[in-house]
């Protein structure tokens, strides 16, 4: 039996997906957490599988928890399931250390079919839809920075934080910009504010 965390605060999507998971070839265990502190518990209790995590969740940031996930618990594949469609949001996912993105308006069979992808061992990102994909996911330096940016830092003080220099700083912007394909730093800040 597989064991699948599903950490999202829609009791309508533990009934759908208990649905989808009905139809799978094997047989699921499906726990449910409907915040961070939950899904902390039920992780730190029990072996899970596999987790969909959705990362609006209203008391905390999805992509920190996503990155807690991937520091303590390596092997676990996470698929982020989320209402956020833009690339950038499958970008930072990937860039945290997600195993797949789904959006919630596609219908549950496609999320029954990533769950499925990562158990064996896949990744479940949607297809680039034309465009060329970034060259690869940011660095966890690259993360920070985009963190600090968000916090609304500057330049000067991000260097300072992460001692580094002031040029240095430039230099991942630069990257993360390239990386995502925002058009400006404000842009990139706000998208990742709304996340929180």
């Amino acid at each position: 039996m597989v064991t699948l965390l599903l950490i999202d605060d829609h009791p309508l999507v533990q009934v759908a997906l208990e649905a989808a998971l009905a139809r799978a070839p094997f047989p699921f265990l499906l726990l449910s957490a409907e915040d961070e502190n939950r899904a902390r518990e039920v992780l730190a209790s029990q072996p899970v599988d596999v987790v969909v995590l959705d990362i609006g969740l209203p008391d905390s940031d999805g992509l920190q928890l996503l990155k807690f996930i991937r520091r303590h618990f390596p092997a676990l594949p996470v698929i982020v399931y989320s209402a956020q469609e833009e690339r950038l949001y499958q970008r930072l996912a990937a860039a945290a250390g997600a195993a797949g993105y789904v959006a919630k308006r596609q219908p549950m069979p496609q999320l029954l079919s990533a769950i499925l992808a990562v158990l064996g061992g896949q990744q479940a990102f949607p297809p680039a839809s034309g465009e060329e994909e970034p060259a690869s996911a940011l660095t966890s330096k690259e993360l920070q920075v985009l963190g600090l940016l968000a916090k609304g830092l500057s330049n000067l003080q991000i260097a300072g934080q992460l001692n580094i220099s002031n040029k240095t700083v430039s230099t991942h912007k630069k990257n993360i910009m390239d990386k995502t394909g925002a058009s400006s730093v404000v842009e990139l800040a706000g998208l990742w504010k709304s996340q929180r």
